[in-house]
């Protein structure tokens, strides 16, 4: 398999833009049902990442402006993902735990429904400024897009190591 992943570079930003627009608009449609049309794959993808938060005067504050969105674009058709974030504290904090701390978990899903066969996947995320591309290979029925982040390093006690307080460095894509 092909991936190609760009990240940390003020270049991105223009990149995101563009995985953001679509150009196409026949590739995937929205699937609501869990039935299987005949000759058609199905996407279910997923991605949770946890986020920094701020404290001030008792309240964890999110990223609200602009929102924490997944930018998901298949061979140039592109949707937006949200999700409405959960405050999530990991205690204590583990140096060897990325996602230990307090933070805000957002969980991202969609089911979209597509012709089988080889397909370019573009991944952003506008917030942390990163992009992954990669080409996937679909079969006809159920197939599972499973998204895990790669955080950032922080050199700063007591999160030394990986930590989400840092930021997502990368992305890993699994298709099965």
């Amino acid at each position: 398999m092909l991936c190609v992943v760009v990240s940390g570079c003020a270049n991105n930003r223009d990149l995101i833009a563009k995985t953001s627009l679509a150009t196409r608009s026949d590739v995937f449609t929205e699937a609501v049902s869990s039935d299987v049309q005949a000759g058609k794959a199905i996407i279910d993808f997923s991605f949770a990442v946890k986020s920094n938060s701020y404290y001030l005067m008792g309240t964890y504050g999110k990223h609200t402006a602009p929102p924490y969105r997944v930018n998901l674009n298949i061979d140039g058709q592109a949707t937006v993902l949200e999700a409405e974030p959960i405050l999530e504290d990991k205690s204590p904090v583990d140096s060897n735990v990325p996602e230990s701390g307090t933070g805000w978990k957002y969980q991202f899903s969609k089911r979209l429904a597509l012709t089988p066969g080889k397909h370019k996947l573009t991944i952003a995320l506008p917030i942390d400024d990163v992009i992954v591309e990669q080409e996937i290979e679909l079969h006809s029925g159920i197939n599972t897009i499973a998204v895990v982040p790669v955080y950032k390093k922080t050199l700063l006690r007591p999160y030394r190591g990986q930590n989400f307080k840092a930021g997502v460095r990368t992305l890993k894509v699994s298709v099965n």
